[in-house]
């Protein structure tokens, strides 16, 4: 009987635990995503496409999608390069990503909150 109320205290402990941790993390990426949101429109805006991309620039102003991510994927660093001066942009940095189309090839723009700076690839 002992044994029984000891592993459901502890399946409640890990409960409040996990619903803590959730609610946190989904409170700061909302804090975040509504700080940094125009500001990760307009530098998206006002940077270039790479030439493969064509010239015409996107509206970044309505995006289909906005996301908060840790970390830019197209930063060519490997996790043991811990030297190398973009692994933090890599693994470390928040970043706003706006998608404007979904489920089509379309230009992906990531904001880093830290550098303040976009970042515009193909996806």
């Amino acid at each position: 009987m002992l044994r029984a109320l000891v592993i459901v205290l502890a399946l409640l402990a890990g409960a409040k635990i996990w619903a803590q941790e959730r609610l946190f993390r989904e409170g700061a990426e909302e804090a975040l995503l509504s700080a940094y949101r125009e500001r990760a429109m307009a530098a998206c805006q006002s940077e270039q496409l790479p030439p493969r991309m064509g010239a015409r620039a996107p509206l970044w102003t309505r995006p289909a999608s906005v996301d908060l991510v840790i970390g830019r994927p197209s930063a060519d660093v490997r996790p043991w390069q811990v030297n190398n001066e973009l692994w933090p942009a890599r693994f470390r940095h928040p970043h706003v990503v706006l998608t404007l189309a979904d489920g089509q090839p379309a230009p992906v723009c990531a904001y880093d909150v830290i550098e303040g700076r976009a970042y515009v690839a193909q996806m």
